[in-house]
């Protein structure tokens, strides 16, 4: 109950304080954004325009889904569309940067969320919507450093990984500072500008993806991007088919591997889905070698190398 009259009150603390929004909220046409937006207007009826990035590696499901929820519930929604040219240098460098990578390249997608975030945080500034609305779930939360807590050991634990997010982001602009100028901006020190305040709802309530799932399908004609999977638990842009391949290779687990696992021990979905999410995973080979196409990568193996 605390956790939720949190939430409540930092609604009501900025509701009707917009100029013509209360917030943004990140769309991604997933199950986690189509829920967060449908919450937002039908129980708490909030006036919030959608906001979606496009990235170049995005696949046309995740707009055409980000499209049919705004239209079910009766908000614009914006196309933050990247320059293509720089998105191929920023993500060449995030992949070929030694002295960024991490075993299961997870820091592909920790830099690339900080982006995105801050780029709907700008917007909505450019708007005047005081909140910015996130679909990440519980896990992505801690692992932002952006949990609510009230327990002197996790403000301890939340403190360090603030820090330790701080130290890679220093890392990465000194890095680009040298190497790739150009792109010094997409790795943001702060998530938010003062004068937004960035809400991520499932911290704050029971985080519950079956039974997301099941209402945003009855109650919006939602439908799944099955864009890793034919059994759809999870989705991700094209690069993901990379990213978890190279950590594969690597013989370690990736950000989603880590996720599922901390969700099945939750008991928030079962082992068998999850099972069935990996066995019936898409062959990624012809993806991936035009992702090593698109970025001028020579081969997977000089990703590998130390």
């Amino acid at each position: 109950m605390l956790l939720k009259n949190v939430f409540e009150d930092t609604i009501n603390q900025h509701k009707g304080k917009g100029e013509k929004y209360d917030g943004v909220v990140m769309m991604s046409g997933g199950k986690d954004s189509a829920y967060l937006a449908c919450t937002l207007r039908r129980k708490y009826g909030l006036r919030l325009i959608g906001f979606i990035n496009d990235i170049h590696y995005e696949y046309n499901q995740t707009f055409e889904g980000a499209e049919n929820i705004c239209r079910k519930l009766d908000m614009p929604l914006h196309v933050n569309k990247f320059d293509e040219d720089v998105m191929r240098r920023y993500f060449r460098f995030l992949f070929t940067s030694k002295e960024l990578k991490d075993g299961g390249f997870g820091h592909i997608c920790n830099y690339c969320g900080r982006f995105m975030i801050r780029a709907a945080a700008d917007f909505a500034l450019e708007h005047g919507a005081p909140m910015v609305f996130s679909g990440h779930n519980p896990e992505q939360v801690v692992g932002m450093g952006e949990s609510f807590e009230t327990d002197p050991k996790r403000i301890v634990k939340r403190e360090a990984i603030r820090e330790m997010i701080r130290e890679s982001v220093d890392k990465a602009r000194k890095i680009s500072s040298e190497k790739a100028p150009d792109i010094i901006d997409y790795f943001p020190e702060e998530l938010f500008p003062d004068g937004v305040k960035g809400v991520f709802m499932y911290q704050y309530f029971p985080y519950k993806p079956m039974e997301m799932i099941d209402y945003i399908t009855k109650e919006m004609d939602w439908k799944p991007m099955k864009t890793m999977s034919s059994t759809y638990i999870a989705s991700g842009c094209k690069l993901a088919h990379l990213w978890s391949y190279l950590a594969y290779r690597n013989k370690t687990v990736n950000y989603v591997d880590k996720e599922l696992s901390e969700q099945v021990r939750k008991g928030v979905i079962s082992k068998k889905v999850v099972k069935e999410f990996y066995e019936n995973a898409y062959d990624s080979t012809e993806i991936i070698n035009d992702i090593l196409a698109d970025l001028k990568i020579d081969s997977i193996e000089t990703l590998l190398e130390d």
